[in-house]
């Protein structure tokens, strides 16, 4: 099985602001390089699916919160 290619941060930073819209914005606003380098070292590389699917959950949770809102 080929080793996933992980992304660098710039890279995860260009991602979540081109899915700003669709859970990007958590990671690109509140995710410095130094979660990003503790990310990396528990839980190995960020790939490209790994920030996606990061940003989906990010975006159902807020939908979430926010179906709650009065």
């Amino acid at each position: 099985m080929a080793k996933a290619k992980g992304l660098t941060y710039e890279e995860l930073m260009a991602l979540a602001k081109e899915h700003y819209n669709e859970g990007g914005d958590q990671t690109y606003e509140c995710c410095d390089e130094r979660w990003f380098n503790d990310y990396v070292s528990m839980f190995g590389p960020m790939t490209k699916k790994k920030a996606l699917d990061m940003f989906r959950l990010d975006k159902a949770r807020y939908d979430d919160i926010a179906a709650t809102a009065w």
